[in-house]
């Protein structure tokens, strides 16, 4: 570190231990640095309270000083980066000037647009007049502690020492008198690590300071020169226990305070009802809701009765082997602290769990502890808050929290990657959230899954938007197990800046509020008020032209649609349709528009702007707990409106400028092929993605549920326990299969109010197209496609069927593959049904064999209907039998086979009110609308007597081998949703079916193949299935990719491309992947999320040596690249500098990585001279962060898509 002093005079050149600095006696007039305060624990709060850095400056000489003559900076490259304020500092005085990055150029209390780094960063005072630097610390000043300061010490106006001081005793404002810091004792260890053990030890703990005292604490709270066991002999470990430790010594400073958690398992198991020194009970005052939701048994005469203890495995029906196996299924966080912080009858947050605010905050030790091995770990002091905002009820024991890192506790922030090379590995805080509305603790809650809020957010990663991330933790409170937990990034300034480049106060962050919604947490909201006057104008305006311009607006775009510069971009439409494409799909009725409030107000969004970008407003799912039928009468919700909420500025939200802009054609297309493209075969919101996403995590909670069942599963009884967890997620696979179907009928049915304003009469707007892409399938010399209805065109050039709306002269027509049925069971086939009074039948109706020779018997469909819906449909009229004496019909169809059937299919759809459970010759095949096993008294979830009517299509050939030859049954369990529902119905058929295959398509040509339908005087969506007509292809595997091309640093973009809209060097960023294998290959599910963040949603297929271009901006590609195909976009930005870039296959298995950096030996023309880095070779042996395998490319833009 070289501290330097300038405007010297001769001879006053000093170098004292490595440092080499200037004095500064002498002078007539000297401003200069005299302290420097980079932490927030001193007691030197700024005019709001908070307690920022601080910079002290001091005039040494004898004359005044024009402060407006100086600047302080951080930056090397930008001596200009804070000016101080008009004024002037007399002669010996002092100024302190914030480092809070707050920007307030006021005498009175100045704030520069920075803040410092404790671990030591490059300061600098400037001559703002000549742009020279006076006083500069570099690389960096000293390296202080929590509670010191840095600065020179000073006898009257005389510089004792140019060596800076570092100080135990801050004086801000003040002369520097005190006494440099006094020795530090040496850290003390342990000489066992944290972690998990099954026998007992004995730690010891040393200091290497001699004669240094050890004194340390087991009960969380911190011990001190004063506090705590002073220590003699090695400390005897036997059982769950939190050892915090320090040391000190005379004349010297103390150690921090180290903290360590040693977790038995064997001992969690048998944690006590009421543990040593913890609260019994804790006062609060619940109003009968609240009282409600605690439950019966969580109050008494003395308050909230705190629980404690883990239910017994033995009452779990699980060994303690089991038990303790899912406490070590997950990573374990460990939050140790005095217990009054917890439990204090005034200022403990679990008592007072609705205080809010920094004077809410408390401090904690936090430990990450993997007993697995596989993280590393850390332990970090920090703060701790309740958050939320329901669920902080005095009666809601496990409540969710967020942790704090300021440099007032230690470290200024947590390093460390928290969610691998998903995300980013610095944090300023981090939520510790967990269920609430459905879960065992708080609303004895059977859809208690911890699944469906982080669902949500996976599906916004999954679509490549900005979203928060989230890892499963155990969490021990004192050594006390609390339960499983999920961390969440927080969506704030600092999430911004460290994911999309740039500073904290370049974004304002707003979100919804329960009494002002739309208020900013960063930044301010006057942007966000600007685009709700836009939207409004919007809902006002009839003219279809001016939407379009006030549509064209809101993208900073001008009546012609190009870009201007000076106009703001508020809205990113593509991030907007994807938010409201997942709130839909997972029927969330909390948000952005919320149902208890009968959609009259908003809740749970979150937005981040950065308000000088060309950007526009990303929004984050989050906190969707109110979603995916955790209610069960919500399985068919639609929440795509249109809704009132939003027109006033106190509850504007995205939903509300979703459904002004449907009034718009452009963005009704827009939405569409979205819709299209991640609704359909294949896509990131299929079916089968949806459950995929799901699965994932309820694999990775399901090794660990039993823990959370022992330790609030018997907070009310009936105990709950693993089998109860499965059946909640049975029912949200249900869900989600269910949700998956409707969505798009939702969508084509979609209404809005007309011009935009809210009013009873609604007009259509629909969001998707009926009319379906078809569907390819491969087969032996080609493939044949597939559609409903309609005909097929396709080609195999690359170029669509479709131009304009005609038929592209050239495409050709093909047939669709058909399936020829043959009926088992039909509307007039024979039935025999039962109404059960008890469970005493039990299963063996379902049975061949079963004689229901005394059952009732009829032909066609049963139920009953009060009014007229479904009467052509019943033949068996079982109205007298249930109607308000029970909820179940049990039905057998039989037939006969004369062989066992050669068909393709076996398929059964089913006219049906309300539930089901569907067998084939005694083993079930399908169900609808039930969780669990069937009871004679059970309830289904309803479906509406519109969906009833239409036929339930459910493909069951994977159980045609239940099919037998001579008589077979199909027996079905009907159920009501209650005994005095007003309508029932039953109609099945069951056939047999055989594929005749369409058109064969040959895919052994060059070229793409595409293709669409056209049915009705409307087009469907374009199919491609990105893949080349190479013929079957294989998931990518490791080997067989390499990055063979990245532009980092593009040029300028020239004037063209500015009147475009691609304003920034960004837009022109690329990566190429080859195919360096021998074999077809297919990119499908691949994806990237260290450094820039992508995911191949679709197929896209790579014969040997071809390649994929993903890039930052497709726009940005076809102005510089006209002829290059983009295979995918992504988020973020390539590092100008160093950059790690790691890509993997679906299954997270590593494909490819590269670190590349700017500076030498790496090729210099790459780095923002318009060349891009290029492979010099293809060998897959060659390490790709070797900068000797890597050249610039020989052309100017480089060669994307080409060799």
């Amino acid at each position: 570190m070289t501290i330097s002093f300038y405007r010297m005079l001769p001879g006053q050149i000093l170098c004292l231990l490595g440092f080499c600095f200037l004095a500064i006696s002498g002078l007539r007039a000297e401003l200069q640095i005299s302290e420097i305060m980079p932490g927030t624990a001193h007691d030197y709060p700024d005019e709001e309270g908070d307690h920022s850095d601080w910079i002290e400056l001091h005039n040494s000489g004898e004359e005044e000083v024009l402060l407006n003559d100086y600047a302080l900076t951080d930056d090397p490259e930008n001596l200009l980066k804070w000016k101080l304020p008009g004024g002037s500092l007399k002669a010996g005085g002092y100024l302190v000037v914030f480092a809070s990055g707050k920007d307030r150029r006021a005498l009175k209390a100045p704030h520069a647009n920075f803040k410092l780094k404790s671990e030591g960063e490059y300061l600098a005072l400037v001559l703002s007049s000549a742009g020279r630097v006076l006083q500069e610390f570099a690389p960096s000043f000293p390296k202080v502690r929590k509670g010191q300061s840095c600065g020179y010490r000073f006898k009257g106006d005389r510089l004792v020492s140019g060596q800076p001081t570092i100080f135990a005793k801050p004086t801000p404002g003040a002369r520097n008198d005190a006494l440099s810091v006094e020795p530090r004792v040496a850290d003390t260890k342990f000489s066992i690590d944290r972690g998990f053990y099954q026998d007992p030890f004995e730690v010891e703990l040393t200091s290497a300071t001699e004669g240094a005292e050890i004194r340390y604490t087991l009960d969380g709270s911190p011990p001190s020169m004063e506090e705590g066991l002073v220590y003699d002999e090695p400390i005897r470990v036997e059982t769950t226990t939190v050892l915090r430790v320090m040391a000190w010594k005379e004349g010297h400073l103390p150690t921090d305070i180290d903290t360590a958690s040693y977790i038995f398992t064997s001992e969690v198991l048998r944690q006590p009802v009421r543990p040593d020194g913890w609260p019994t009970h804790y006062e609060a005052k619940l109003n009968p809701f609240f009282a409600r939701m605690a439950g019966p048994d969580a109050v008494d005469e003395k308050g909230v009765i705190v629980k404690y203890a883990m239910t017994p495995p033995e009452k779990l029906g699980v060994t303690a082997g089991e038990l303790e196996e899912a406490l070590l299924a997950l990573p374990s966080l460990s939050v140790v602290t005095d217990r009054k912080h917890f439990f204090d009858k005034k200022t403990g947050i679990h008592v007072k769990p609705e205080g809010r605010g920094r004077s809410w905050e408390r401090p904690v030790s936090v430990e990450l502890i993997d007993p697995r091995g596989r993280e590393k770990g850390f332990q970090i002091d920090g703060g701790i808050r309740i958050r939320g905002g329901h669920s902080r009820s005095p009666a809601c024991q496990k409540h969710a929290y967020r942790l704090y890192f300021r440099k007032e506790y230690g470290a200024g922030e947590l390093s460390y990657p928290l969610f691998g090379d998903e995300g980013k590995d610095r944090f300023d805080d981090i939520d510790l959230r967990t269920a609430q509305n459905y879960s065992y603790h708080y609303s004895d809650s059977l859809h208690h899954t911890l699944l469906r809020d982080v669902f949500s957010r996976d599906c916004q990663r999954d679509l490549g938007q900005p979203y928060t991330r989230s890892r499963y933790y155990h969490l021990y409170l004192n050594g006390l197990y609390w339960g499983i937990y999920q961390t969440q990034e927080h969506a704030e300034a600092s999430y911004a800046a460290r994911y999309f480049g740039g500073e904290d106060e370049d974004f304002d962050v707003l979100k919804a509020k329960p009494s002002s919604d739309g208020r900013a947490t960063d930044g301010t909201d006057r942007g966000w008020r600007r685009l709700w006057k836009m939207v409004n104008a919007m809902a006002e305006e009839e003219s279809p032209e001016e939407r379009l311009r006030l549509c064209r607006a809101l993208q900073g775009l001008d009546a012609e649609g190009l870009a201007d510069g000076l106009l703001p971009v508020y809205v990113d439409v593509d991030n907007l349709i994807d938010y409201m494409l997942i709130n839909f799909l997972i029927g969330n009725f909390d948000g952005p528009v919320t149902r208890f409030a009968r959609n009259f107000a908003s809740n749970n969004w979150f937005s981040i702007w950065r308000r000088n970008g060309r950007d526009g407003l990303k929004f984050f799912c989050h906190d969707s707990e109110h979603s995916l039928a955790a209610q069960p009468d919500t399985i068919d919700i639609n929440r795509v409106g249109p809704f009132v909420a939003g027109s006033s500025y106190d509850q504007f939200n995205p939903q509300w400028i979703h459904q002004q802009l449907t009034s718009v054609e452009w963005y009704r297309d827009r939405f569409q092929a979205r819709a299209e493209q991640v609704l359909g075969p294949g896509g990131v919101l299929s079916r089968e993605a949806n459950l995929t996403r799901m699965n994932h995590r309820a694999q990775v909670v399901r090794r660990a549920i039993l823990a959370e069942c022992a330790r609030w599963g018997s907070y009310r009884e009936p105990v709950k326990g693993r089998e109860d967890w499965e059946k909640a997620v049975a029912w949200l696979d249900n869900v989600i299969r269910k949700r998956a179907e409707l969505l798009p009928d939702q969508l084509a049915d979609a209404m809005r109010f007309p011009g935009g304003k809210p009013a009873r009469e609604l007009v259509p707007s629909p969001l998707f197209n009926p009319v379906q892409a078809p569907r390819f399938r491969e087969r032996e010399n080609g493939g044949t496609f597939s559609a409903e209805e309609g005909q097929i065109y396709f080609r195999t050039d690359g170029l669509d069927p479709m131009e304009g709306l005609k038929v592209r002269p050239g495409s050709q027509k093909a047939d669709s593959d058909r399936i020829v049925t043959k009926p088992l069971i039909s509307g007039d086939s024979e039935v025999r049904v039962y109404i059960p009074r008890d469970g005493s039948l039990g299963q063996e109706w379902i049975q061949p064999e079963f004689d229901d020779l005394a059952w009732r018997k009829g032909k066609g469909g049963i139920g009953y209907d009060r009014r007229e819906d479904y009467r052509e449909l019943i033949g068996v009229d079982i109205q007298e039998d249930l109607l308000g004496k029970g909820t179940s019909a049990l039905a057998r169809y039989e037939f006969d086979l004369e062989e066992i059937p050669g068909a393709d299919r076996l398929l059964l759809r089913l006219k049906v009110e309300d539930g089901f459970v569907a067998y084939l010759n005694g083993a079930e095949v399908a169900r609808e609308n039930l969780q669990g096993p069937p009871s004679w008294n059970g309830k289904a979830l309803s479906r509406g007597d519109e969906d009833a009517l239409r036929w339930l299509p459910l493909d069951i050939t994977e159980h045609m081998g239940l099919l037998r030859k001579g008589k077979n049954v199909l027996a079905i369990w009907l159920v009501n949703e209650w005994e005095r529902s007003s309508d029932l119905l039953l109609y099945p058929e069951l056939a047999l079916g055989n594929e005749v295959p369409g058109t064969l398509v040959a895919t052994n040509s060059d070229g793409r193949l595409m293709a669409r339908v056209f049915s009705d005087d409307q087009w469907g969506p374009l199919f491609t299935d990105a893949r080349k007509v190479h013929g079957e292809a294989k998931p990518v595997s490791r080997g067989q990719l390499m990055i063979s091309e990245i532009m980092y640093h593009p040029a300028e973009p020239d004037e063209a491309g500015r009147t475009a809209g691609l304003v920034r060097k960004s837009d022109f960023e690329f990566l190429e992947l080859v195919n360096i294998s021998n074999e077809v290959v297919d990119l499908a599910g691949i994806y990237c999320r260290k450094g820039i963040y992508f995911f191949m949603s679709t197929s896209y297929v790579l014969a040997p040596g071809e390649r994929a271009v993903i890039a930052r901006n497709a726009e940005g590609m076809a102005h510089r690249y006209p002829r290059c195909e983009v295979a995918e976009t992504y988020q973020g930005n390539l590092g100008n500098g160093r950059e790690r870039i790691v890509i993997r296959a679906a299954d997270g298995e590593e494909l490819v990585s590269v670190i590349y950096e700017d500076n030498e030996p790496w090729p210099a023309r790459a780095d923002g001279e318009g060349y891009s880095l290029v492979r010099r070779d293809s060998s897959p042996d060659v390490d790709a962060s070797d900068p000797g395998s890597w050249k610039s490319s020989e052309v100017k833009g480089g060669t994307p898509g080409q060799p």
